[in-house]
C-alpha cells in the first residue's frame, strides 16, 4: 500500500526506497489514512514535516553534504520517531479528546469534560551498536558487491551511536572491502577490518555467491552479553528517560500536561524487558525531576502494531484518565467519563 503522495512529496523519500520492508510502508499508510479521515486541525503541519523528515534529495547544506546513505539512515531514524508520535495522535483521536496537533509544545491540545490537558510524546531510539551497523551495512549493500560480513566485538563497551555516524562507518567499510575484491580478482577474497569506534572488527568473504540483498551481514547477538556488558546497557538506557523527561520537565506548559517516552527502540530495552528490568525502569522513573509536567508515561510498541504498551508510569492522580486515552484509545472512554 502507497503511503499518500501529500506526505511523500514529489522528492525522493525514503519510504520509497527498495529496502524499505512493505510492511512498515503499509503501518504507515494506514495510521495516515485514519488521521485524514478525522482531519484534526493541524494534520496539514504534520504532512509537511512527514515530507521533509523523509526526503532525502533536498534540505540544510550541511544534510546535502552527507552521503546519500548517512541521509537515508538520518531520515528513516526520524521517521520511525515519528511514526510513535502519529500512533499516540490517532489513539487520542479514537478516545475522542484530541482537539489540536501542534508543532510547538505539547505535541497534542486535547479536551475532555470540559477539561483541557495536553501530551508530549518523545522516543528514545539508540540502536545497539552491532544492529545499528548490521542494519546500516545491509542497505548499502543491497545492490552487491556479493560479500558476506560477521561483525565480532574486539573493544570497549559502546551503547550507541547517532545513525548518521553508523551510515557513514558503513560507507567507509564498503568502500574498503570493495577496493580489496577489486584488487585481488582472481584470488580467493577475505579479510577483517577493525572499527575501533565501535569496538567492533568487520570480518569479510566475497565470491560464495551465498550473500542475497537483506541477508548479507550477521553480528553478535545481544544474548550472548556478559554480565557486565547487560549492566552498561540497562545504565545508559536509564540515562535516555531520565534526560527526555527531565528537558521536557524545564519546558512552560499552559495546560496540565503528560509525556509519553517511546523506548520500543531504546537498545534491547524494548525488546528484552522482564519483570526485574521494568521495576528497574520504573526507579528510574520515580527519581526523575518532573518539573512542569504533571506525569511520565514509558511505553514501547512494536511495529506495526497499533497496541501501546504501559511500562511505567508516574504522575498525579489526576491525569490517570489522560493515560488512559493514550493506552486504550477508543476503549479508554469509560476510564474518562469515571
Amino acid at each position: 500500500m502507497d503511503v499518500l503522495a501529500e506526505w511523500t512529496g514529489t522528492s525522493r523519500h525514503v519510504l520509497h526506497e527498495p529496502w524499505v520492508p512493505p510492511f512498515i510502508r503499509d503501518g504507515f499508510s494506514d495510521l495516515i489514512m485514519e488521521l485524514e479521515e478525522a482531519a484534526p486541525d493541524g494534520l496539514d503541519r504534520k504532512r509537511t514535516e512527514f515530507r521533509r523528515t523523509g526526503r532525502v534529495d533536498r534540505g540544510t547544506r550541511q544534510f546535502l553534504e552527507l552521503s546519500v546513505q548517512q541521509r537515508l539512515a538520518q531520515g528513516f531514524h526520524q521517521l520511525l520517531n515519528e511514526r510513535f508520535r502519529l500512533l499516540v495522535g490517532a489513539q487520542l483521536l479514537r478516545a475522542g479528546v484530541l482537539t489540536r496537533m501542534r508543532k510547538d509544545t505539547p505535541d497534542f491540545d486535547c479536551q475532555w469534560g470540559g477539561s483541557e490537558f495536553g501530551v508530549d510524546v518523545t522516543t528514545r531510539a539508540l540502536q545497539e551498536v552491532g544492529a545499528a551497523l548490521g542494519q546500516a551495512l545491509e542497505w548499502g549493500l543491497w545492490d552487491g558487491p556479493d560479500v558476506n560480513i560477521t561483525l565480532m566485538r574486539s573493544g570497549e563497551l559502546l551503547f550507541s551511536s547517532k545513525p548518521a555516524v553508523i551510515a557513514g562507518i558503513s560507507d567507509r567499510l564498503i568502500a574498503v572491502i570493495s577496493e580489496r575484491i577489486k584488487s585481488t580478482p582472481d584470488e580467493a577474497r577475505y579479510g577483517s577490518v577493525p572499527v575501533p569506534e565501535l569496538g567492533i572488527t568487520a570480518v569479510w568473504d566475497a565470491g560464495t555467491g551465498a550473500g542475497i540483498p537483506g541477508a548479507r551481514v550477521t553480528y553478535d547477538s545481544v544474548l550472548r552479553f556478559t554480565d557486565e556488558e547487560w549492566d552498561y546497557h540497562w545504565a545508559m538506557a536509564a540515562r535516555q528517560i531520565n534526560d527526555a523527561i527531565v528537558k521536557r520537565g524545564r519546558r512552560a506548559y499552559a495546560l496540565p500536561t503528560i509525556v509519553v517516552v517511546d523506548v520500543s527502540r531504546l537498545g534491547e530495552t524494548g525488546r528484552f524487558l522482564s519483570v526485574d528490568r521494568i521495576m528497574k525502569l520504573q526507579d528510574v522513573l520515580d527519581d526523575c525531576d518532573l518539573g512542569g509536567l504533571r506525569g511520565a508515561l514509558v511505553a514501547r510498541s512494536a511495529f506495526p502494531s497499533r497496541i501501546i504498551e504501559p511500562l511505567c508510569w508516574r504522575g498525579d492522580e489526576s491525569v490517570l484518565s489522560h493515560v488512559g486515552s493514550v493506552i486504550l484509545g477508543q476503549y479508554g472512554m469509560p476510564l474518562l467519563a469515571g
